[in-house]
């Protein structure tokens, strides 16, 4: 029994020091939020359609993660079950190598699809290498991951990189930082809504040229007209 008790009172004296460690960022807008250690630091967007930018706390290792944001409603045509195949036909390889053209020297490594953005949106991805001025050098080596999907009527593009020789050391939170991000719910999960199955009510007869609905079937109805006068929908 004492010692149910000392272990109880380690677990409470843990839980007053407990700290969070992870810091959730929500755009202004609520379009989307994304998770990042709370080592990192808010960074000055690098251009303007980046809307969040994230840097790792040792410098050396630049290690950055942003999600850039645009609108784009070239899928809203479409339908849900369809929109990944909408969504791979146009951020393709060649849509890739226009984003990707931003960085010095660059190189696709490999491209994904499909791929997804957060837990709903449809999207494809890129490993890329490129260079950049680093302050010493100006041709040092940086690799990284690249993630673009479409939803709500906005483009996303999430991008983390770090320097070459330091990225197995990145892999792995890269990828937790890119699948936190959560997009608002702009989709109804089912395509008719909650509507109710109205293609099991009863058939209807429909005149043309009387007005009025009657149901198929109703006696008194069909002694007033001859049937050529109605629409049936079967």
């Amino acid at each position: 029994m004492r010692q149910v008790i000392l272990a109880a009172a380690f677990v409470l004296s843990m839980a007053g020091t407990a700290h969070a460690d992870t810091f959730v960022w929500q755009d202004p807008k609520g379009d989307f939020s994304i998770s990042f250690p709370d080592s990192w630091q808010v960074q000055t967007p690098d251009k303007g359609n980046t809307i969040v930018r994230v840097a790792g706390p040792l410098g050396e290792d630049r290690a950055t993660c942003k999600v850039e944001m645009s609108p784009d409603g070239r899928v809203k045509i479409y339908p849900r079950e369809i929109s990944e195949v909408a969504v791979a036909e146009r951020l393709d390889l060649e849509f890739w190598r226009t984003q990707a053209a931003e960085h010095a020297n660059v190189k696709i490594i490999d491209y994904y699809a499909p791929s997804s953005l957060g837990d709903q949106g449809d999207a494809t991805a890129i490993r890329v290498a490129f260079t950049e001025d680093d302050g010493q050098d100006k041709n040092a080596k940086m690799y990284g991951v690249m993630l673009g999907g479409i939803y709500g009527g906005n483009l996303y593009v999430a991008s983390c990189a770090s320097r070459y020789d330091m990225y197995p050391r990145y892999v792995d939170l890269f990828g937790s930082i890119l699948d936190s991000i959560m997009l608002k719910r702009k989709y109804h999960p089912f395509a008719t809504g909650y509507y109710r199955n109205f293609l099991m009510d009863p058939k209807l007869i429909l005149p043309r040229s009387k007005p009025g609905t009657i149901k198929e079937g109703s006696p008194a109805w069909r002694n007033l007209f001859s049937l050529h006068e109605y629409h049936y929908n079967r």
